[in-house]
C-alpha cells in the first residue's frame, strides 16, 4: 500500500511541479509583455504591485526577492529529490535552458533592473490613459 501511495504522491508532485513551471513562466511572460496591450495594462500593473509586495513585503521576513511561487515549487522539487542549485527561479531557468552556471548576482541585478524599467513604463502608461 505504501508503494502505491508513494507512486501516486510522486505523480502528483511531478504534475504540481509542471503546474508551477507554467504559473512561473506565465507570470514572467505577462510581466514582460502585458504592458504592451492596452486592455491588459491595468492587470499588468496589479501584477507589478504584487511582485513588488512579494519582493519587499514578504522579503522583509524571508529575504529580498522572496517569491511565494518559487518557495512552494522548491518545496515540491525537494520532495521529488530535485534540489535546485539556486533560490531564484529566473537563474534556475536560464541555467537549465542554456546549460550554463550564470552569475546569480548578475541575473538578480538584471531581473531587478528590467522589473523597475517595465514598472516605470507601466506607471507612465496607466497615468496617461
Amino acid at each position: 500500500m505504501k508503494a502505491i501511495e508513494l507512486f501516486i504522491s510522486n505523480k502528483v508532485l511531478k504534475l504540481l511541479n509542471i503546474f508551477f513551471h507554467i504559473i512561473h513562466l506565465s507570470i514572467i511572460f505577462f510581466f514582460l509583455f502585458g504592458w504592451l496591450v492596452e486592455k491588459t495594462r491595468f492587470l499588468h500593473f496589479i501584477l507589478s504591485i504584487l511582485i513588488l509586495l512579494s519582493w519587499y513585503g514578504l522579503g522583509a521576513f524571508f529575504g529580498f526577492g522572496y517569491c511565494i511561487v518559487t518557495d512552494i515549487q522548491w518545496k515540491i522539487k525537494r520532495r521529488l529529490k530535485q534540489e535546485p542549485a539556486t533560490e531564484f527561479y529566473v537563474k534556475y531557468m536560464i541555467d537549465k535552458v542554456t546549460g550554463l552556471d550564470t552569475n546569480q548576482n548578475f541575473i538578480n541585478g538584471m531581473t531587478t533592473y528590467i522589473y523597475y524599467g517595465i514598472m516605470l513604463i507601466a506607471i507612465f502608461l496607466i497615468s496617461t490613459s
